[in-house]
């Protein structure tokens, strides 16, 4: 099993900020990766059941694609021909300029489904990337009943407060309140011995069950850095909830897509920055 090292917890917001600066390099190819995983992801949002089921099944491929990206951008550059170049005419009162954007903008989403669809090419890491996805499935779903058995699957920040000031008995809310916290915790649990898996598979080939142990290993001894990484998007997801919830349509879907289409694309860079601290002796 490849160990991890230990680093300073001041490092986690140096990720967050290493994201952002390989975010700038290739803007609209790191945007138009997310904007199709997020439309992905509200249009398995509209299946009942089964829709979460099939994200969580899909998305360690995907990242796949986005991680190598990242590589790409962070070392040698993405080829001459990755991302289309934007059209020069700026006039967009001429139809000559909206089919030469609208142009661009096909060409711009084809290349990003490209890219995060090429996990599915590479046969050597797709079968252990699979298995990833099973176990991390299989997590979930467990996790989800024990939520539904404890009363909590539905339950949010809001929704306890409101229950707490609704008069409910202190026994009530205490029993609900610990059952939340159990539901976390396994959440927690099951994302440090996952997150880095897709990361050891893609470069070092790591077999699935060490890069699970090897992940939880890297985040337990460094929760100090995850805890300044995660909470700065654990506090953007619950602001992009919060908007969603507020908001009515399609201004919530639009606030979801313009913090997501940032978000999402720092998240992805700053876990292979982080990786890059953690892992350094060979990256292949």
């Amino acid at each position: 099993m490849i160990r991890a090292k230990q680093v300073p917890a001041r490092l986690g917001w140096a990720w967050v900020t290493r994201g952002i600066a390989l975010l700038r390099k290739e803007p609209m190819l790191w945007m138009a990766m997310a904007f199709l995983y997020l439309a992905f992801a509200m249009l398995l949002e509209l299946i009942p059941f089964i829709g979460w089921l099939i994200l969580a099944l899909f998305t360690p491929i995907l990242m796949l694609g986005a991680l190598s990206v990242s590589a790409e951008v962070d070392g040698p550059g993405l080829p001459a021909d990755a991302v289309p170049t934007p059209p020069a005419e700026r006039n967009f009162g001429t139809g000559a300029a909206w089919r030469a954007w609208t142009g661009y903008l096909r060409a711009l989403l084809l290349r990003a489904a490209q890219r995060l669809i090429q996990g599915f090419s590479e046969e050597e890491k797709l079968l252990p990337i699979m298995v990833v996805s099973t176990l991390l499935l299989g997590g979930l779903v467990v996790i989800r009943i024990l939520a539904a058995l404890l009363k909590v699957d539905k339950l949010d920040a809001s929704g306890l407060i409101t229950m707490v000031g609704s008069g409910v008995s202190p026994s009530v809310w205490l029993m609900t309140l610990l059952g939340l916290a159990i539901v976390l915790t396994l959440e927690v649990l099951l994302i440090m011995a996952f997150l880095y898996t897709v990361p050891l598979i893609l470069y070092r080939r790591e077999h699935p069950l060490p890069a699970i142990e090897s992940s939880f290993g890297a985040t337990l001894n460094n929760l100090g850095a995850f805890a300044l990484f995660g909470g700065a998007f654990t506090l953007t997801v619950e602001v992009m909830r919060t908007l969603f919830h507020y908001f009515f349509f399609p201004f919530d879907y639009l606030a979801f897509l313009a913090i997501g289409l940032v978000a999402l694309p720092v998240f992805i860079a700053g876990l292979y920055a982080s990786y890059q601290d953690l892992y350094p002796s060979r990256n292949a």
